[in-house]
């Protein structure tokens, strides 16, 4: 199942049909529930996301699709809606944000004999659970999978002289009340399984539907790899992890570097070492995110192309040069909106710093470095720059998470 046949039109078709027929009869119609996380605005109402998208689907293509259509999660709706120009909002209550939190930080880990600390398996499978989570991947594995992938993560990154046992976080995490097993009969489930049996019976696990929806909302996703880093691994290399795990996105506040922008030139050279030729060229193609340049223009006009960190004021070829970065980047797996409230206007050298989580912005609106080896200086803003505090909040936990900045 693919959304690229949608188009705007498709969406606002599926939105007045909507208020047509009202929200519950809408929904029943085509065989959807009510959104747990991702919500369409527009003109100050209100729409289901996936059902509005599955609607768009049959005003395309003649296909409408119903929730059972969808193989990917709630996010991948979100991000389609959202590269046609429409504002969705992530709805996850904060009692719920706030339970799993809880949740993730009281997890029933065992410690082995002389050694007090918790054992990392559950912590770990979570992480890898919400990898996929952020992947939009399918919330339940076979067990094959798990054992396989999550394995050797805990041979790698486990405690020392601990011996990995896949078997236990695939079974035990139920007592988290976040995670689910399927597949082992009743009568068997009583005790806990053995490898054999699994191996047996190809049960599958995961997080429980409404734990797969809050991870959704990449906001609460950064919230809980944060809770699960701080509680149970502080003392692990985060950027190994999250670069062996599949979380690499959240070493950076911005993408990841142009693939090819590392590798070597090819270029024939002479005797010297020196380039005897034309550099190199080869064709690629790639995905990018079409950004709205009126809103880039607007923060920079505002700002007067002067950096709102360092207050520099940068010319080339004879013009004003500034940059306009977003706080809350716009990919996987950050998925920030691209609105004025989520820009800042920088000179190249701090956009370069706050994307690589190297300064941020404090909750008295001060800019520190992350390593301690800066004078803070306040943000400086304009009049008419609203900020959302809410992004730099979100750019201050992955500093956090980087483990360059306690609390």
């Amino acid at each position: 199942m693919g959304l690229g046949d949608i188009r705007y039109e498709h969406v606002i078709a599926a939105t007045e049909e909507f208020r047509r027929l009202g929200r519950e009869e809408f929904l029943r119609t085509y065989g959807f529930g009510r959104a747990r996380s991702y919500q369409l605005v527009l003109d100050g109402r209100r729409y289901d996301s996936k059902a509005i998208a599955g609607v768009a689907h049959g005003y395309a293509t003649g296909d409408f699709l119903s929730a059972a259509d969808f193989s990917g999660g709630a996010a991948t709706v979100a991000r389609c809606l959202r590269e046609l120009g429409f504002v969705v909002e992530t709805g996850a209550p904060s009692d719920n944000r706030a339970a799993l939190l809880a949740r993730l930080r009281q997890l029933k880990v065992s410690r082995g004999p002389g050694n007090p600390a918790p054992s990392r398996h559950q912590p770990l499978s979570l992480l890898w659970a919400m990898a996929r989570a952020a992947d939009d991947r399918p919330r339940l594995t076979p067990w094959p999978t798990f054992r396989d992938e999550v394995g050797p993560l805990l041979v790698e990154f486990g405690l020392p002289n601990a011996k990995a046992t896949p078997q236990y976080p695939f079974w035990h995490l139920q007592g988290s009340e976040l995670w689910e097993v399927r597949g082992i009969p009743a009568e068997l489930a009583k005790r806990a399984p053995s490898v054999g049996l699994f191996n047996e019976h190809h049960p599958q696990a995961g997080c429980t539907a409404e734990t797969a929806d809050l991870l959704c909302d990449p906001v609460t996703r950064l919230e809980a790899i944060a809770t699960i880093c701080e509680t149970y691994l502080g003392d692990i290399d985060r950027q190994a992890l999250f670069s062996r795990i599949g979380l690499s996105g959240y070493t950076t506040a911005g993408g990841p570097l142009t693939p090819w922008a590392e590798e070597p030139g090819g270029a024939d050279t002479d005797e010297y070492g020196r380039s005897a030729g034309p550099a190199p060229r080869r064709e690629a193609t790639r995905s990018v995110i079409v950004r709205d340049e009126a809103l880039a223009r607007k923060v920079k006009e505002l700002e007067d192309d002067r950096c709102q960190v360092c207050d520099t004021a940068l010319r080339y070829l004879n013009r004003p040069y500034s940059e306009a970065a977003h706080i809350r980047g716009l990919g996987s797996p950050h998925h920030g909106p691209d609105e004025l409230q989520n820009l800042l206007c920088l000179c190249a050298n701090c956009h370069v710093l706050f994307d690589g989580l190297e300064i941020y912005v404090d909750s008295e609106g001060l800019v520190r470095g992350t390593r301690g080896d800066r004078a803070p200086r306040p943000l400086r803003r304009a009049p008419g720059h609203p900020i959302d505090e809410a992004h730099v909040a979100y750019h201050r936990t992955l500093c956090t998470l980087s483990a360059r900045v306690k609390g």
